[in-house]
């Protein structure tokens, strides 16, 4: 599908003259991330541990949270863990674990099955819980829906501390609806002082160790080595890599690169990890094979990964979470495959991409979810179908499409829901299914105006081959660790010759391009790849002239380096 290409607004020229010390193409990325004062550029280019991070204790419920854990420990009190399953919450219970270690405590760590159980507490595993003996429960990265399952919980002389980010649920009346646990540590909820909302699970988690280890009066280098967990969960739940999370992930990666976490050199081992780590790495090689755990199996075998001491015991589920993430490939392949032909039979009629089917499989559908939502631009809901019930991710983000707010408008029809703006999940029964697309389908058709679903790229700006140099691509890579609402700039470049094209990759579905371009100085020559870009081009031809979006590499190959182009979107002139 054809993108739209939005060309930033150019910087105001009082904004080129205040900062004459960089690069008009530096200024120009700093105007379209909305840093425009000084403070907020060298807060940006110069991330500060010991200035950028928060006070924990601003966190509300910390210190409460604190001493029923001492208390827990004096009292020999047996505690557990319950934690989502997915990255976020896997690195989140590993980090809580470090925490209680701090007390003394080893905690039972309780991990729900993604496709039995779904997502947060449920009164089954409260029971069980409950019978062998624990009195105190930590959730992390859930919790702050389950309303029932606390009150449970409380029933059966346990308390609950609940450590979560997601959005807090209201009740019919627009009220805050939070469950009555013993402590809550989330920075949305209602007279929460902690100034940066936008944390983690794991990153909430890493607060709670950040306050024990000032607590216990310990050396802050055994919070640092714990960058790397808080660095992976922060980019893996997608979560806005600006303020505080920049600085976790910038550190995070230093920390990752010299891990001390058997499990992740392992897992790097495996993946042929090497050189420079950045957000990529996490975001697209490390974060799916810990997700693969519960997408095709189940999340224990992650968190035994991330916790483990010893090196073959690590090797070994190094290469079960490898395995895992082949047949989550497979898998994923598969279901995209047959929901992306019944979305091409509508016609993109509709302003929501609702699809449900029995043989997929709850553990991929937010993935599913998002690749139709980038692919046709629209809210997208993918459902697993059993016997009575339904199972669903969402992904919105469109236009300001709120997942959260328009799954509001269904809740009575909801057995459980939760998420954030742009990502959520939903259980109901089967039999209520088709009215709660209709709800979501006037929702969107309320909210959406028919340019709001046109495919779209954002593009910092128009470049010339002769700007394209080392220089800039050294500028470019002072605004990592990319990530959400700092993606890696995106440049246009007009009326560039194709000289040279072939198919790569194992199935040959990637476009390699060979393009020159006439400047000043004469002729510029460039390399480029167009990944998955071999079927929408199948019409240009050897000295064609194009128009393409692009982001710049470097690509090091046999002891040479040089800068490349890899091709976002391209138009035939």
């Amino acid at each position: 599908m054809q993108k739209i290409w939005k060309i930033s607004e150019p910087a105001s020229s009082e904004f080129l003259k205040k900062f004459p010390e960089y690069q008009k193409i530096t200024l120009q990325m700093l105007w379209d991330r909305g840093l425009k004062t000084q403070k907020e550029i060298d807060e940006f280019f110069n991330p500060d541990y010991d200035q950028d991070l928060h006070d924990p204790f601003l966190l509300k419920d910390v210190k409460k949270t604190l001493e029923r854990i001492e208390q827990a420990a004096k009292s020999h009190e047996k505690v557990a863990i319950f934690a989502d399953y997915d990255a976020d919450g896997i690195c989140g219970a590993v980090l809580l674990h470090e925490v209680l270690e701090i007390y003394n405590i080893n905690p039972e760590v309780y991990i729900p099955d993604r496709n039995s159980e779904g997502y947060g507490l449920n009164l089954k595993a409260v029971e069980q819980i409950s019978k062998r003996g624990v009195k105190l429960i930590l959730t992390i990265d859930c919790g702050i829906t389950d309303v029932e399952e606390v009150k449970l919980a409380n029933e059966l002389n346990m308390d609950v501390i609940i450590v979560d980010h997601h959005e807090i649920p209201t009740s019919s009346v627009g009220r805050p609806k939070l469950p009555a646990a013993f402590a809550i540590i989330n920075p949305k909820q209602k007279k929460c002082k902690y100034p940066f909302k936008k944390l983690a699970g794991a990153g909430v988690a890493f607060k709670l160790f950040q306050a024990a280890r000032i607590t216990k009066n310990l050396p802050v280098s055994r919070e640092k080595w714990l960058l790397d967990l808080a660095a992976i969960a922060t980019v893996t739940d997608s979560m806005l890599i600006l303020g505080e999370n920049r600085t976790i992930v910038k550190y995070g990666l230093i920390v990752l690169s010299q891990t001390k976490r058997l499990g992740l050199q392992a897992l790097m081992e495996k993946a042929r990890i090497k050189g420079n780590l950045n957000t990529y790495t996490i975001g697209f090689i490390l974060g799916p094979r810990i997700n693969a755990a519960s997408r095709v199996d189940h999340g224990t075998v992650a968190f035994r990964l991330l916790l483990s001491k010893d090196k073959i015991e690590a090797g070994g589920l190094a290469d079960s979470l490898e395995l895992k993430n082949q047949e989550r490939q497979r898998q994923m392949e598969r279901i995209f495959k047959e929901a992306r032909t019944r979305v091409l039979k509508t016609k993109n009629k509709k302003k929501i991409i609702f699809e449900a089917d029995e043989t997929w499989t709850s553990g991929l559908a937010g993935l599913i979810a998002q690749k139709l939502k980038d692919e046709f631009w629209r809210p997208a809901f993918i459902c697993q179908l059993s016997k009575n019930h339904a199972v669903c991710s969402a992904r919105g983000g469109v236009a300001g499409f709120d997942v959260i707010d328009a799954l509001d408008k269904c809740k009575g029809l909801l057995e459980e829901y939760g998420g954030h703006p742009f990502a959520g999940a939903f259980r109901a029964d089967v039999c209520n299914l088709g009215k709660i697309q209709k709800i979501l389908e006037k929702t969107a058709n309320k909210k959406l105006k028919k340019e709001d679903i046109a495919p779209f790229l954002n593009i910092d700006a128009e470049i010339e081959a002769d700007e394209i140099n080392w220089k800039v691509f050294e500028e470019i890579e002072r605004f990592q660790p990319f990530g959400s609402n700092n993606t890696a700039p995106l440049f246009v470049m007009r009326k560039l010759k194709i000289i040279g094209m072939k198919n790569v990759g194992s199935r040959e579905n990637h476009l390699k391009l060979y393009l020159e371009k006439e400047t000043k100085e004469g002729i510029k020559k460039f390399s480029a790849i167009g990944f998955n870009l071999v079927n929408s081009c199948a019409k240009i031809e050897l000295g064609d002239k194009i128009d393409i979006v692009f982001e710049i590499l470097a690509n090091e190959w046999n002891n040479t380096k040089e800068l490349e182009f890899k091709i976002m979107d391209l138009k035939k002139i």
